[in-house]
């Protein structure tokens, strides 16, 4: 039955395609007997149609419907956290040292070569850490239980240390700022003023041991702003006068200078006295006032 069908459907598709040519000789043999006119010229401009392009065949391996794995994501990299506010903070230790001194160490990481302001009793001093943010200082002490604060850079930080032998000394300091050439001098009975028995920051510290007096320097003058000191330490009941000298420079000729004086007797009091002159104008360079009888009273002499 099945081979009857076939052969019935092939004799079919036979004659149409015997019909299909025979028209088509008839056609074209009509059309070359008729002639036909072509216009001159087209409403429209001929458009040139290339050839149409072939359409890639579809790859066997695509198939939509099919399930893609997923891929693990790649680790990323271990980023850098940056460090809390602890890392960029202020540090200041302190420890006690024979004759009521104090060793003070200050640590700024995120601030080298930065100003530090130093307090203590109404002193204040400063300091200028080095290319690691790192300052020290030794501060002879005002009061027994003594409490220093530093400050730089938004930061600040305190820190305080006991002094048992505090009340074995009688200390002077002499604060100012931004001024060269002053000088706190201490002359014992007998002395010279720049000679024997005159006591300054330049006196060459002596080898003895012992309980001695002696000029201490603090502050830093190349840091902006500097505020200066110079403490007189001497053990309770040693006597000697004091005097400021000033320098007349290029710098502070003709110039008002403000100074201030803080006395600690060793036992938590405390007194001060400010001083202000205006030195003489800078035809008297190289000339040095002297200010002395500080207590009670203020004198002013010049040599």
């Amino acid at each position: 039955m099945a081979v009857l069908r076939f052969l019935a459907t092939a004799g079919a598709c036979a004659t149409a395609a015997l019909a299909i040519g025979q028209f088509m000789e008839s056609g074209v043999s009509r059309a070359a007997a008729t002639p036909v006119e072509l216009p001159g010229s087209f409403s429209e401009p001929p458009v040139l149609i290339g050839p149409m392009p072939e359409a890639a065949p579809l790859a066997a391996a695509a198939v939509f419907d099919r399930p893609v794995p997923m891929r693990a994501p790649a680790p990323l990299a271990r980023l850098s956290v940056p460090g809390g506010a602890g890392d960029c903070g202020l540090s200041m230790s302190a420890e006690a040292r024979p004759g009521a001194m104090v060793a003070l160490r200050l640590v700024a990481p995120c601030a080298p070569m930065a100003r530090v302001a130093l307090r203590h009793q109404g002193l204040t001093v400063t300091l200028l850490t080095d290319d690691l943010g790192r300052a020290e200082a030794l501060f002879p002490a005002l009061s027994e239980q003594a409490v220093f604060m530093a400050e730089t850079g938004g930061k600040t930080a305190i820190t305080s240390v006991d002094l048992p032998d505090m009340a074995d000394w009688q200390r002077v300091a002499l604060q100012w700022r931004d001024s060269d050439g002053i000088s706190l001098h201490a002359l014992a009975a007998g002395g010279r003023p720049g000679g024997a028995g005159d006591l300054s920051a330049d006196t060459p510290a002596r080898p003895e041991t012992g309980m001695r007096a002696a000029v201490v320097a603090l502050g830093h003058a190349a840091a902006p702003e500097a505020r200066l000191a110079q403490v007189y330490s001497a053990p309770v009941g040693e006597a000697r006068g004091l005097r400021v000298e000033i320098e007349v420079t290029e710098d502070n000729c003709g110039a008002p200078v403000l100074a201030e004086m803080v006395r600690s007797d060793g036992t938590g009091g405390l007194a001060s006295l400010d001083l202000e002159v205006t030195l003489p104008g800078c035809d008297a360079l190289g000339e040095l006032l002297v200010l002395q009888n500080l207590e009670p009273a203020l004198t002013l002499a010049s040599r």
